[in-house]
């Protein structure tokens, strides 16, 4: 198995989507993301209130971007994964208006096996099963567009 993913490395040569607003905070966030398909080749992803994403989220304090990315993606959808291959690391910009700030999702994107099923335990996370052309129309992130698009 490769080196784990290290939050605090550099982020080099790798696409920045959005842009920052000049004299409002930035907050950096380490995350992963997982790329899982089913036995039809469906992508999953992770359907909330504020639109479609790719299973995952913020690595916390301790955590390799391999185990984040294995805990959120069973918290959201309930999907027991085991990551494969990284597919690309990306910065997403997001405004976040009630924190006035900005946040750079510094995401790391993984391939991974699908080993079982469970209950998610994050409740506004609906697991919805999409052929890749679909998902990279449906989902809200343009980092997780572009993650999908490499799957190829």
């Amino acid at each position: 198995m490769p080196e784990p993913c290290q939050p605090g490395a550099l982020l080099t040569k790798a696409p920045v989507f959005g842009e920052r607003i000049q004299g409002i905070p930035f907050i950096k966030r380490p995350s992963a993301y997982a790329l899982v398909r089913n036995s039809q080749g469906e992508l999953a992803t992770a359907r909330t209130k504020r639109g479609w994403f790719l299973p995952g989220g913020g690595i916390d304090a301790g955590e390799t971007a391999e185990t984040a990315v294995a805990r959120e993606t069973v918290e959201e959808c309930g999907l027991i994964i085991q990551p494969t291959r990284l597919i690309g690391r990306a910065m997403e910009i997001v405004h976040v208006p009630k924190r006035r700030a900005c946040v750079g999702k510094d995401s790391f994107f993984f391939e991974a096996d699908l080993l079982g099923q469970t209950a998610g335990t994050e409740k506004d996370h609906e697991l919805e099963w999409l052929d890749i052309r679909r998902a990279i129309e449906q989902l809200t992130d343009r980092s997780h567009r572009w993650a999908a698009a490499r799957l190829g």
